[in-house]
């Protein structure tokens, strides 16, 4: 007789609607989600409470969300983020995928690299001992779509979609998708601990590829403006995890941590996977936990970052 789910047995499934909805009418539930209604974006939202209602009573979620959510008040207690976290209005600008001229100007993602991600990535210190998979999986991805990078199922087998090109923004993209292909092709995720692994490693493969890369092509500016970009990151996934948490949970964010109405529908996994933001804060946390010190001589505590990829 088996007993309750656990990570160990659970999986945080997609919500098939929302996927839909992003993949075939991605610009009109951007304009419903500016204008703040709207049929596409009134669905989505009636359907998350209801993915999320389901979630309410399982223990092994709850469970999760609670440990998370006692190292996420660690980090913020030994203060060495505080200066990144909460987030700031401004902060949630880059999740609507508009190429403003202020932020294409500064961003480290705009930086140029030498070539394509596709070609740089299976020599860099990071990926280099897996080299072979990492271009076995390149060949066989589609690296000419016009979307937000993502892993795809490709009849059972994972592969990156998105636009590769000759910037940091490919490089870190790409880097990020290859560590969910790379992970999931040698151990089929079945599970939460499963997705929690395979995030673990997108997450450290995107910083640590394109701070191998500029190490070598980049100066203190670039490498500055990386780390203050992945702490962005970082906090913008410990944001949602607040919001889905006091979701989840029928409770309001702590203070500095506003809900998401507005901005929510930009941050596409609160709808196409209820229940996730866990696992892309602990990815952080974990990340948080191994990074280096900020660099010397921080001149802007908050250089504007781009989320580009899942």
């Amino acid at each position: 007789m088996s007993g309750p789910p656990s990570a160990r047995t659970a999986l945080l499934r997609g919500y098939a609607p929302a996927v839909a909805a992003y993949r075939d009418h991605r610009r009109q539930l951007q304009k419903e989600s500016v204008l703040g209604r709207g049929p596409l974006l009134a669905g989505l939202q009636a359907g998350r409470r209801a993915a999320l209602g389901r979630l309410r009573h399982a223990g092994w979620l709850r469970g999760l969300y609670d440990a998370t959510h006692r190292q996420f008040a660690q980090v913020l207690a030994g203060g060495e983020y505080a200066g990144l976290i909460p987030l700031v209005p401004t902060d949630f600008l880059s999740l609507m995928e508009l190429r403003l001229p202020f932020l294409a100007d500064t961003t480290v993602l705009r930086h140029p690299t030498h070539a394509p991600a596709a070609e740089i990535l299976p020599g860099l210190a990071p990926l280099r001992r897996h080299a072979a998979q990492v271009r076995r999986v390149l060949a066989q991805s589609r690296l000419d779509e016009p979307v937000p990078f993502r892993s795809v199922d490709d009849d059972g087998r994972l592969v990156v979609h998105g636009r590769d090109a000759p910037t940091v923004e490919a490089l870190a993209g790409i880097a990020h998708e290859l560590g969910h292909c790379l992970y999931e092709r040698a151990r089929p995720v079945r599970c939460a601990l499963g997705q929690l692994a395979s995030e673990r490693l997108a997450q450290r493969w995107e910083e640590q590829a394109v701070t191998a890369y500029l190490r070598t092509h980049g100066g203190p500016e670039e490498h500055l403006r990386w780390w203050a970009c992945q702490r962005r990151q970082d906090a913008l996934n410990l944001h949602f995890f607040l919001a889905e948490r006091a979701d989840l949970y029928g409770t309001e964010p702590p203070d500095g941590f506003p809900r998401w109405e507005g901005t929510g529908t930009f941050r596409e996994s609160l709808f196409t996977l209820p229940g996730y933001q866990v696992v892309y804060a602990r990815a952080s946390l974990a990340r948080l936990a191994a990074a280096p010190p900020a660099p010397p001589a921080v001149p802007d505590p908050r250089p504007p970052c781009e989320e580009t990829f899942r």
